[in-house]
């Protein structure tokens, strides 16, 4: 991986069921929720936190460094012997787990998705240093080449390794079964973007393809209808094999996000558009993970219930990006920092600067915004981010596209 990049985690998409679907990302979904009417501007803080911790100070876009005290960012990356695997029991307070989240730095190399966070001090990206016009189309349905006539591209992740920018996203031909697979585009610079192939087809819709390395094995959560399945690259970028469930529910849990946070994973989904569902584990590749004491942790935020990209971290600070959807499905991104999380405890604040996409101009996003995948580029240059847009249209099925922005750094 070039070593000038540094970055932060998540991802997956639409609406899936168990199933094949063939649901547009913009008029329906298989949540009651999903539908709604126009509404105010919501509030800007979570009301519906599991614990009172201090609220955090967001109000610029330049984040503050931390102390020399705080969590170090360096530490030495641990060997696959070194990590605990969950007892059945749910007991979080056990000495070798205080241990690791001592000494296992937040971030490290290769080990956590994705690699490196960005350090103390860098720009958050947000709204506040970019506006979404800034953003340039890179990917369209007619740069698909392999799976008939497609209607749209969406949900866009990207992995960046040894100089070559990888692309995975969720290709939709309304028209075949499955509807949607998941496609793979490369770039030398991450602006300018070659079609390569479909890489993964299930039996059923699948989308919101977020990729990582750990431990030197590469995997994807491509999420489909209550499952949250795990794959593992036999043969990177194009072969991969299911391994296992996350979890496996009673609900849609679409676009789940993973992050490694202080030790531990993390898996944020939701349920209904509006309640927000966490996870965890001490293993990745554990078959079934613990759910969070407070779940719900967030309940009737319809403004940032469901996940929209890849969380974020910068120094030792967690970003989740969320889709606003009280008006129509995938209408904007917001951005929120989680200022407390434990497996019995989270709150968070919605940062300066968001929403960070929304709607522009009059072409293809002019209806909408609902994926954010950042990428740190090093000190001095900022991010470069894909995204997707939404173009309206009067007679037929909405059409997504897939574009790159680069967030400047603060100056």
């Amino acid at each position: 991986m070039s070593t000038s990049l540094i970055a932060a985690m998540t991802g997956c998409h639409q609406l899936e069921s168990d199933s094949p679907s063939t649901a547009s990302h913009r008029s329906t979904d298989s949540s009651p929720s999903a539908t709604t009417q126009s509404s105010p501007e919501p509030e800007r803080q979570s009301t519906a936190t599991q614990s009172q911790s201090p609220t955090t100070e967001t109000q610029s876009a330049e984040v503050p460094a931390r102390s020399e005290t705080d969590t170090p960012a360096d530490s030495p990356a641990r060997s696959e012997t070194d990590t605990p695997t969950d007892s059945e029991s749910t007991d979080t307070q056990s000495s070798a787990e205080s241990e690791s989240e001592t000494k296992e730095a937040l971030y490290v190399g290769e080990t956590i998705p994705t690699m490196p966070h960005a350090p103390h001090g860098a720009t958050l990206p947000t709204g506040t240093n970019f506006h979404p016009s800034d953003a340039t189309p890179v990917l369209r349905a007619s740069d698909v080449t392999d799976y008939g006539a497609v209607d749209y591209v969406a949900d866009p992740f990207m992995f960046v390794e040894e100089g070559t920018w990888h692309m995975f996203f969720e290709i939709v031909n309304e028209n075949r079964r499955p509807d949607a697979p998941i496609g793979h585009a490369t770039s030398s610079d991450g602006l300018h973007w070659t079609y390569n192939q479909v890489v993964l087809t299930k039996r059923y819709h699948t989308s919101f393809p977020l990729v990582w390395k750990y431990q030197n094995e590469y995997y994807m959560c491509p999420p489909t209808g209550k499952k949250v399945e795990l794959y593992k690259a036999q043969r990177f970028p194009t072969d991969w094999t299911h391994i296992g469930n996350a979890i496996d529910v009673e609900y849609y849990s679409h676009d789940p996000t993973f992050v490694r946070y202080k030790g531990r994973w993390w898996l944020f989904t939701e349920r209904g558009n509006e309640n927000v569902m966490v996870y965890h584990s001490t293993d990745l590749e554990r078959e079934g993970w613990i759910p969070h004491e407070g779940n719900p942790v967030v309940t009737d935020r319809l403004q940032a219930g469901r996940q929209g990209g890849r969380p974020t971290v910068v120094g030792d600070r967690l970003f989740l990006y969320f889709q606003d959807s009280v008006e129509n499905y995938g209408d904007r991104i917001r951005c929120y920092e989680v200022t407390d999380l434990s497996p019995s405890t989270y709150a968070d604040q919605e940062v300066s600067g968001s929403p960070v996409l929304h709607e522009f101009g009059s072409d293809w996003a002019n209806d909408g915004m609902h994926t954010f995948d950042p990428w740190w580029l090093g000190p001095g240059k900022g991010w470069r981010c894909a995204v997707d847009g939404v173009r309206a249209q009067e007679s037929s099925e909405d059409l997504w596209t897939i574009g790159i922005v680069d967030i400047p750094p603060s100056t």
